[in-house]
């Protein structure tokens, strides 16, 4: 229900949800906490890519179980999602916060002492677990701490640059700490910052209250049919490279993934307290942002997945200086979010996302052209720094508006699902891109083409997938965003 009274609408920007922000200077420093560990939670999703041949030698893996180091993580992270924002909700965020802060950093260093490939995958399952509960509750947290408007802007343009930097200098890290330290350190590096999380949230929030609902049931059926519904669907999306068309796994996990969120819509339906609230996506603000991250980040991450490949594999350069090649995109990510932010304070997120979408399409263009003896100061880096601009452009609006229109008491559940549709689209996007990428450098080195074109063919062909994925981003920014900016006594969806 919305209202257009002045005063009702004037009264609701000052409920509790900001649990007093106004009037506390801790929140800016509470938001640089917070930020620390989502930024050390993107830091571990890329952080291990460069280390994986380390990891195999040392442990005596095998290919699949190397495989599984990375899936499990995911998996446990897309999977419990939604879960962990509504625990947010009705436990407590920053009691859901530290839980996952708690569970992520003990996982870290469980990793970090694993002598086998067996206990070092279970222990990236429970740090995808830790992920889960800490991701969705650190983002409701900037989103209730800061009211709506100018700050709330501010907040998640800052909270947004810290995660991107976060996905950028993981790829770094992983090869400069493997090649100087161990593979090893790529997960106690995470004991300091989830030590320096924990403690300063627990002091900077002494004195606040922690919203919870008392004398809700879970909705345990909703819990299992989702969490397993999402686990199968990020199985398939992440394995759907590795079998073929009518394989039992191609099949039935797509299937099974249908049938588990089919039952989920059901019980949600019909449940008294439900896990997703299903009238939320009736808010259009949070369709479009779910919609704008899931395009994002395929888009984002299949970038990232093909420049690696055109690095190493046409341009022959090692894995640590591929990491060093993504540093510039990180830079520029930074550099760009303080304009951006102030275009969006005076018109709105509509022309920043758009100005982003566009950005993104001439970037991935521009990497279609590529070629086999191509420079990196002439092929690739223009696109990596328009790309690198263009996808923080992307990221701040959807954050901002995705909970613009989200009442506080559901503020988790929300931040879960857009933290959520973040992962499925970039597990989305490297499959659709590897699948096709790899089936088109398997048929031209059959056609006999020398390794380097054959990749290069392939690549080719990916990035134009990813620019058909951009193509839709523009349309979504284009239809999907309101053409005016609201006012800042404007409306909100309940």
């Amino acid at each position: 229900m919305t209202t257009d009274h002045p005063a009702a609408t004037r009264a609701e920007d000052r409920t509790p949800d900001t649990d007093g922000a106004t009037a506390d200077p801790r929140r800016w420093r509470l938001l640089v906490l917070v930020a620390l560990a989502q930024f050390m939670v993107l830091l571990d999703t890329t952080v291990v890519n460069l280390a994986l041949p380390a990891v195999q030698n040392d442990l005596g893996a095998g290919p699949t179980a190397i495989e599984w180091v990375l899936t499990s993580y995911i998996l446990c992270f897309g999977g419990l999602m939604l879960l962990g924002g509504r625990t947010a909700d009705r436990w407590g965020r920053r009691r859901t916060f530290l839980l996952g802060a708690l569970l992520f950093t003990a996982a870290s260093v469980l990793c970090g002492l694993s002598r086998d490939a067996g206990l070092l995958i279970a222990a990236r399952a429970l740090q995808g677990c830790g992920a889960a509960f800490l991701s969705p509750a650190a983002m409701s947290l900037v989103t209730t701490t800061f009211p709506r408007g100018r700050e709330r802007t501010t907040a998640l343009a800052v909270w947004a640059a810290l995660a991107g930097l976060g996905g950028t200098l993981g790829v770094i890290a992983g090869g400069l700490i493997t090649d100087s330290l161990s593979w090893r350190w790529i997960f106690y590096i995470n004991l300091p910052f989830g030590a320096v999380a924990v403690a300063g949230v627990l002091l900077l929030s002494r004195g606040r209250p922690d919203t919870a609902v008392r004398g809700s049931r879970p909705d345990l059926a909703g819990a299992a049919t989702v969490t397993t519904g999402l686990a199968a669907l990020v199985y398939a999306i992440v394995n759907i490279q590795d079998h073929g068309a009518g394989s039992p796994p191609y099949v039935l996990a797509p299937a099974a993934a249908l049938a588990l969120l089919a039952a989920f819509v059901l019980i949600e339906r019909h449940a008294a307290d439900p896990l997703m609230p299903l009238h939320l996506f009736a808010t259009r603000s949070l369709t479009t942002a779910g919609l704008g991250r899931v395009l994002t980040s395929a888009v984002q991450a299949s970038v990232l997945f093909l420049c690696s490949y055109y690095l190493q594999r046409t341009l022959g350069y090692s894995t640590l200086r591929s990491g060093f090649a993504f540093l510039p995109l990180g830079i520029v990510a930074i550099l760009v979010t303080a304009p951006a932010t102030r275009v969006m304070h005076r018109a709105g997120p509509r022309p920043v996302y758009l100005a982003g979408a566009a950005g993104s399409l001439l970037g991935l263009l521009l990497l279609t052209r590529a070629p086999a003896d191509g420079d990196y100061l002439l092929h690739l880096l223009p696109a990596l720094l328009i790309l690198g601009a263009s996808m923080q452009c992307c990221g701040i609006p959807v954050n901002v508006h995705g909970v613009s229109d989200i009442p506080p008491h559901q503020q988790g559940i929300a931040s879960g699902v857009l933290v959520a549709a973040f992962q499925v689209g970039a597990s989305l996007g490297v499959a659709t891109v590897a699948t096709s990428a790899l089936t088109r450098t398997t048929s031209e080195l059959t056609a006999h083409t020398t390794p380097a074109l054959a990749w290069l063919d392939g690549l080719h062909l990916g990035f134009w997938i990813a620019a058909g994925i951009g193509v839709l981003n523009l349309l979504t920014a284009y239809f999907g965003l309101p053409r005016h900016p609201a006012t800042p006594a404007g409306t909100r969806t309940a």
